[in-house]
């Protein structure tokens, strides 16, 4: 469910967030609270989790100062999630970006800390804290908050002291080196979580196994990004493919995909690039019109090209990450080849080799 787009960054609530909610009300049901203390307890897990939301906010205003780009922010049962399909580079503007986070809930708390001192400082030697009430509540955000800093500080890769840990490392060593030194701290992390959530809290499992998938998936993007820096768009470019024309039937596009090894073909309209039909769409085509329908009619024509000059790893982000595994190459509206993602897993794989 989206909520909005606050600075153009898109927030949503993913479904799984209910699960949470009903482990509330399950907890609160087995210790005997009633209603209004149980709509309290829910109350406060929104309010923390609009705390989660300005700690995203934090990381990802910050990162889009440095030129970073963030596509959307996405609430979870264990937290919330940035997602940045640009993250900067350079060690400082990457610490700062991960600072940013744990600095909001530090102001979050200095100012419930200021509220507590200065306008009801009487009532805090007064609180209960068995349950969440009006009184407590102040308090127990407060503390929350402080206690998201320390956890989001655990040198864990990729949580927030993984990253500030990954950062500190890249100013003296490679970023590709101090990402594989974090990966393994933070996995060591993982595992401890695991163990731990068995005992005290099953939400510590799921959280180290994101820990684990996490900092494996990215180190694995990092190897590439090293790979591939080195290269542009041209250097995997196909220049040689399989073509239709928009006016051909999809029968003929499906007999020729038989004996070609592309994963889709060029079409082109009068000689000129007119679109692209990718297997997928030929395989819907067939089962929406059948033999006799045309390319024109299910082919992709809203593909966003890239440059032949376009860094190979930034492409490469681009494809894994579109809903396109083939898209055009232009260079001043002329269309000069395609990049083929299959394509360029394979140069990974051989240049992985060759070093």
């Amino acid at each position: 469910m989206v909520l909005g787009k606050p600075f153009g960054i898109r927030v949503s609530v993913h479904w799984s967030f209910s699960l949470l909610i009903a482990w509330i009300v399950f907890i609160s049901l087995n210790r005997g609270l009633g209603l209004e203390q149980i709509l309290m307890h829910i109350v406060f897990v929104l309010a923390l989790f609009v705390c989660v939301v300005l700690h995203e906010f934090g990381h990802s205003l910050v990162a889009i100062k440095f030129g970073g780009k963030v596509e959307s922010i996405t609430l979870l049962p264990i937290g919330g999630m940035a997602n940045l399909s640009k993250m900067p580079e350079k060690p400082r503007e990457e610490f700062l970006v991960s600072a940013a986070g744990p600095a909001v809930n530090i102001v979050i708390a200095a100012i419930l800390w200021l509220y507590l001192a200065f306008i009801h400082p009487e009532k805090v030697s007064e609180m209960e804290f068995e349950t969440i009430t009006l009184s407590n509540f102040p308090l127990m955000l407060l503390a929350a908050n402080l206690f998201i800093v320390a956890f989001n500080l655990i040198p864990a890769f990729p949580m927030d002291g993984g990253r500030l840990f990954r950062s500190a490392l890249a100013m003296k060593m490679s970023r590709l080196k101090a990402t594989s030194i974090a990966k393994d701290i933070g996995q060591i992390f993982a595992i401890i979580f695991i163990v731990a959530g068995l005992f005290i809290n099953p939400f510590l499992i799921i959280i180290g196994f994101f820990i684990l998938l996490g900092a494996k998936g990215e180190h694995e993007m990092i190897k590439y990004q090293d790979i591939l820096k080195n290269y542009t768009v041209e250097d995997v470019l196909k220049k040689e493919y399989a073509v239709l024309d928009e006016e051909d039937t999809l029968g003929k596009a499906a007999e020729e995909l038989v004996h070609i090894s592309d994963r889709g073909f060029v079409v082109k309209s009068g000689g000129s690039y007119a679109g692209i039909l990718t297997r997928n769409d030929l395989v819907k085509g067939l089962s929406a019109h059948g033999k006799d329908g045309l390319v024109k009619d299910v082919m992709s024509t809203d593909l966003d090209s890239i440059s032949s000059g376009m860094p190979l790893f930034e492409a490469y982000t681009e494809l894994r990450k579109g809903r396109h595994e083939i898209v055009p190459v232009m260079d001043d509206d002329k269309f000069i080849g395609i990049l083929d993602l299959e394509n360029v897993n394979d140069f990974l794989l051989i240049q992985k080799a060759v070093q």
